[in-house]
């Protein structure tokens, strides 16, 4: 029989042993694991701080993964920026004014350059990273842009640009070719030049000088302008008649008319007659024939300029514009196109909050960076509309007349294509979307660099100092055998042994 007492000592014994099981299961754990807990509350009191330590790492971690989607972005952005730049300068060099030689199908080899270069431009615009498109503002699920086929000849029933440049054409030169204004004689000593109508097309009249003696000038007047030259005399020869002109797409020129004596007419000529009717005659001709000239070069190159302005410069919410007609020879007015007629060459979102705000993304507490862009910027939007006007248009060796146009095409589009004062350059994207990913690269860093220290924070706190356990738990273990000796010999005692 055991002794009583024996027994309460025995009882306290091993809850002693299951308390000392219990911490050496501990130890053991955290030299497994090295955390001193697998719980906050094993903490103690510094589970508020660990808590709170973490949370600003998960933070953080949140906006570095942030800033790896939009280093990507900006990695692709940068890489068709720069391709970009050099389309334009290959672009360039292949619109030379001064060679003209067609290769096949009424086009030169820089026109066939061009053609390529702006195909290539349209792919690069349809860029994505990740499945998000990248040009296409805050749409990014869709191609920003159509194909090249498209745009250029029209898909179904929607027309491309091809077919709204030829509507254009007409509406500018009008039926009689002489660019919408129209030569009449009011009376046989009278030479009157006027607009046809009040509309955007043609040739516009903005003043007229006259140096022509013994006439007298009326006008021009208010829109639609109209002027003309009554003759009471004869004018002295080499004296001019200077009619200053628009051109549709908004550049200036002068039509300058010399009196010259009789049989010694020419171009920008008129003879002196043997009477102010024989002269103002012989001026109506000469303005007529100038005015065909003028209509044949320069008009007719002018025209494709406004065509890809309107085709292809719509923002903001806007639509690409039409000929209102038929008919479209005396056309007075542009209409909305509609996605059922005309194909809209870019497709993607089209807002009028700035591009870049069109995709933002959070990359510290109180920084917001922007990075978005659409292809219908005027940055990309010139390149693509002026690669299509020059690569579109076709010649032939028949037409006295074309060398002269295209020389006229090729230095407009060259202009143009060289982003004169004024007009969004592919630098100042890429400067904009530089500055966004310097940005964030530079939050990246303050983000490692920070995470580091709360990491180091939070390993003070929860992680185990093994050294130290080490020496407890071997404490431990000796304490722990100790009282197993102690417990067996207990265990083993009767009343005997008190006798």
């Amino acid at each position: 029989m055991v002794d009583p007492l024996v027994g309460s000592r025995s009882t306290t014994v091993v809850r002693d042993l299951m308390q000392l099981r219990e911490q050496m299961a501990g130890f053991e754990q955290q030299i497994a694991t090295g955390r001193k807990s697998e719980t906050y509350a094993g903490l103690g009191n510094e589970r508020s701080l660990s808590i709170a330590f973490r949370s600003d790492v998960s933070r953080l971690e949140s906006y570095q993964s942030s800033i790896t989607l939009v280093e990507l972005r900006l990695s692709i952005s940068d890489q068709v920026l720069t391709r970009m730049d050099g389309v334009a300068s290959e672009a360039r060099g292949s619109m030379d004014p001064n060679i003209y030689q067609l290769v096949g199908e009424g086009k030169t080899q820089g026109q066939v350059t061009s053609y390529n270069l702006l195909g290539e431009t349209l792919s690069m615009l349809n860029s994505e990273a990740g499945g998000r498109y990248l040009f296409g503002g805050q749409d990014v699920s869709s191609k920003p842009v159509e194909t090249i086929n498209a745009i250029m000849d029209g898909e179904g029933n929607r027309a491309g640009f091809v077919q709204h440049r030829d509507e254009r054409l007409l509406a500018d030169t009008g039926a009689a070719g002489t660019g919408r204004l129209d030569v009449t004689q009011p009376s046989t000593t009278q030479v009157q030049l006027g607009e046809d109508g009040v509309h955007p097309f043609g040739l516009k009249i903005d003043g007229v000088s006259n140096g022509l003696t013994n006439t007298v000038l009326t006008g021009p007047s208010a829109a639609p302008a109209t002027f003309d030259v009554a003759f009471s005399g004869q004018p002295i020869a080499g004296e001019t008649l200077t009619v200053s002109v628009t051109l549709p797409d908004g550049t200036a020129q002068n039509i300058e008319l010399v009196a010259a004596p009789a049989g010694q007419g020419g171009d920008n000529a008129f003879e002196i007659g043997t009477t102010p009717d024989e002269t103002a005659a012989n001026l109506a001709a000469a303005l007529t024939d100038t005015l065909e000239q003028l209509t044949a070069v320069d008009v007719r190159a002018a025209s494709a300029i406004a065509a890809g302005t309107d085709f292809f410069d719509y923002d903001g919410g806007g639509v690409p514009q039409r000929i209102d007609g038929p008919p479209f020879d005396s056309a007075t007015a542009l209409r909305d196109g509609t996605e059922a007629d005309t194909v809209f060459w870019y497709t993607g979102e089209n807002g009028t909050d700035p591009a870049r705000s069109s995709a933002t993304a959070r990359i510290d507490d109180n920084l917001t960076i922007s990075y978005g862009a659409r292809a219908n910027e005027d940055a990309f939007r010139v390149l693509v509309q002026n690669l299509a006007v020059f690569s579109s248009s076709t010649f032939t060796d028949g037409d006295p007349n074309d060398e002269a146009r295209y020389s006229q095409l090729a230095d407009k589009t060259l202009q143009n294509i060289s982003y004169p004062a004024g007009v969004q350059k592919l630098e100042q994207i890429a400067g904009e979307l530089s500055a966004a990913r310097s940005a964030a690269n530079n939050a990246n860093t303050r983000h490692t660099i920070k995470t580091g220290t709360l990491q180091s924070l939070v390993d003070g706190i929860e992680g185990a100092d093994l050294n130290e356990v080490s020496v407890s738990l071997l404490t431990l273990q000796t304490r722990l055998e100790a009282s197993y000796r102690a417990t067996s010999i207990l265990f083993n005692m009767s009343l005997v042994n008190y006798i």
